[in-house]
């Protein structure tokens, strides 16, 4: 089945509901990193919660962000996501390592830790009557609740985004690091929702259970929608969710044309070139001394230093 991510609406008009299951997206992106299995299971996490929340509060081709900071022995974990279903990250440490929690599970708590916080990062459309269409920046942060990723997800929607939200994911990876499944929801309060919808929400969400059991049953995102709500739900869209495509040498080159003309000059008589490792791939790529030689030159013939 093809990863996907369903944007839904309850009958009663109470709830927005966005579901995604990623379980094949998560086997590709886990071949890019030498994870152990707790470091797995922690971008997972990262990615799919960041799916969920830019599908939430963003339109069209617009992205964001989301870096968090727990100062745990992971280290940073880091996603782009857009509201297309496009994703990558990476994790600074991820072969990280901690004792099971008491639940005998993966302890990602503690491995992102809490003594941080999550900033998202928002790329949006605007229009100004001076500067026509462009794209303008707003970043929110709110202190990390538990380092578990989708609660402090939860919490950013709540603090920062202003919108009553509940973020679940789940990411079941095996001993042999394979991921069995992943998938994930969030669900947003509309204007008009009741305090007794709410509180029947989330007693309902409480009992939801493992949610890789639903994701066996082969539905994919419905089949967590309809756990939560039943049949009364109105599928409004649904997207295929993919890694963003990697970046090209060219585009690398392009990057590199940005440094100042002395400085790539010292690269070439020091380094003789320079090698990039993109961190959202582990994938280095090479510049040897002839590539660098024709970047300088045509940084120099555009005049620029």
């Amino acid at each position: 089945m093809v990863d996907t991510l369903i944007r839904t609406i309850t009958n009663d008009n109470n709830f927005r509901v966005i579901a995604l299951e990623a379980t094949d997206l998560m086997n590709v992106a886990n071949k890019f990193h030498d994870a152990t299995t707790l470091g797995t299971e922690i971008l997972g996490r990262a990615l799919l919660s960041s799916l969920l929340v830019s599908n939430a509060v963003l339109k069209g081709d617009e992205r964001l962000a989301v870096v968090i900071d727990g100062k745990g022995p992971a280290g940073r974990v880091v996603v782009e996501a857009s509201a297309t279903g496009e994703v990558r990250g990476y994790v600074e440490n991820p072969r990280v390592q901690v004792p099971l929690n008491a639940k005998g599970g993966q302890d990602v708590a503690t491995a992102v830790g809490n003594d941080g916080m999550v900033s998202v990062t928002k790329q949006m459309d605007a229009y100004s009557e001076e500067g026509g269409n462009h794209v303008e920046q707003y970043t929110g942060s709110v202190e990390l609740l538990s380092g578990r990723i989708d609660d402090d997800l939860t919490y950013y929607m709540i603090k920062s985004e202003q919108i009553d939200s509940v973020v679940v994911v789940s990411v079941d990876v095996q001993p042999d690091g394979t991921v069995k499944s992943a998938g994930g929801f969030i669900v947003s309060a509309l204007p008009d929702a009741s305090k007794e919808a709410l509180d029947a929400f989330y007693e309902q969400a409480k009992n939801l259970g493992d949610m890789s059991v639903l994701l066996a049953k082969g539905d994919g995102p419905v089949a967590i929608v309809k756990a939560l709500f039943g049949d009364a739900i109105k599928v409004l869209s649904t997207t295929e969710v993919n890694l963003f495509p990697s970046i090209t040498k060219r585009e690398y080159a392009r990057m590199l044309m940005t440094l100042p003309l002395e400085q790539l000059q010292e690269l070439l008589e020091d380094d003789h070139g320079v090698e990039i490792v993109d961190k959202f791939t582990g994938e280095a790529i090479q510049f040897d001394a002839s590539e660098l030689q024709v970047i300088i030159g045509e940084k120099a013939a555009e005049g620029l230093n």
